[in-house]
């Protein structure tokens, strides 16, 4: 039998449909359109964040610039029924149409919940520490229909609970950690019950805002499973954050345009170093379920520096032999991957891809 970390390591680079699935209609764009009697598509949805639909040939290309594994984004707020909890058929059939594809072209897929555990009003998730049975059924509502639609899916199709989940109103940090190991619980109880093949299925936890420091925290506790070594912790890394996120300044940090000193990449080293002591070791495997930098509009920042971080990461990520999940805009923000040609829109980024799938391979 493949132990998790053998099948971590072998969902080999990974890429996230970033912008596509998940977007949320900001200025109630769906409401006004079903208010004057127009009808609200997912390609509507998808085109929100300035993407164009996901189509067959993007997952081609995909698989094509050197990567295994596709993670894909879904926030489900605007698609469920508000009295039901049932998701829209439209939506759950768009999604398992991008699975499908993807699955065509060769790739590991992971689906996720995805703003639905963000900040804001469509972070309905994040309000269990003020309405916790509320958020436990309409979890588990939608759980069990993602869990029944693709239960018949092999295993190269990964369900992720959740997504930067956290609870910053809890009354306590005690609390907040409890919240999400009893959210996790659910979600694993949810989809083993359901059968098929749920029933082995690897399953992408999610760490405590998927923060490297939050998550190997010991308040943090991986669920109980009714299959041995099938559970996998979802980790994301934009660090530091002055680096990779920051544009201008503002009340959380200002912004550096240069990285890479020996301190610095030191730095990336210990947190991985860190993931490694707390789960690698320990038999559990870790997936990068993003990382990133802003590649626009910010062309004041040192491009090497933004090279010599990529490259870091990857190889930090590699070596630990977890899966690093590049997340991509592709059209604003954080742009790699051209959608329409498959092709890199920077030939120095394509260059370490093309060296990382050879360090991918060789493990």
């Amino acid at each position: 039998m493949t132990t998790a970390l053998e099948f971590v390591r072998g969902l080999g680079l990974g890429w996230n449909l970033g912008n596509t699935f998940d977007p949320v209609p900001l200025n109630d764009e769906r409401n006004k359109t079903i208010t004057t009697g127009g009808v609200w598509t997912p390609e509507d949805q998808q085109r929100l964040w300035f993407n164009k639909p996901f189509t067959r040939d993007c997952a081609f290309f995909v698989k094509e610039a050197g990567f295994d594994t596709i993670r894909i984004p879904v926030t489900w707020k605007d698609w469920l029924d508000p009295y039901t909890g049932n998701v829209d058929p439209v939506w759950m059939a768009a999604v398992q149409e991008a699975v499908d594809w993807s699955y065509e072209a060769g790739l590991n897929v992971i689906v996720d919940v995805h703003h639905d555990g963000g900040n804001g009003p469509f972070g309905w998730i994040r309000t269990a520490s003020e309405d916790y049975p509320g958020v436990c059924s309409r979890f588990s509502a939608l759980w069990h229909q993602i869990a029944e639609r693709f239960r018949d899916y092999d295993h190269h199709l990964i369900f992720e609970g959740g997504n930067e989940i956290c609870f910053p109103h809890a009354a306590h940090q005690d609390t907040a950690y409890e919240l999400l190991n009893r959210l996790n619980q659910l979600f694993v109880n949810i989809v083993r019950a359901s059968g098929g093949n749920n029933a082995d299925r690897f399953l992408l936890i999610p760490g405590y805002n998927t923060d490297t420091a939050l998550t190997c925290d010991e308040r943090f506790r991986l669920p109980e499973d009714t299959v041995d070594d099938h559970l996998i912790v979802s980790i994301h890394y934009y660090s530091p954050a002055e680096f990779v996120l920051a544009e201008h300044d503002s009340d959380w940090c200002t912004p550096v345009d240069v990285w890479g000193s020996d301190e610095e990449v030191a730095a990336v080293e210990t947190d991985f170093a860190k993931q490694k002591a707390r789960f690698i070791d320990n038999g559990i495997p870790v997936i990068i379920g993003e990382y990133g930098l802003l590649t626009e509009p910010v062309d004041h920042k040192d491009h090497d520096s933004n090279i010599k971080w990529l490259r870091t990461v990857i190889r930090c990520a590699l070596t630990n032999g977890s899966c690093p999940i590049l997340w991509d805009t592709s059209t604003k923000e954080m742009c790699f991957l051209n959608r329409e040609t498959g092709r890199f829109f920077d030939p120095e980024v394509e260059a370490i891809y093309q060296e990382a799938r050879t360090m991918s391979v060789a493990q």
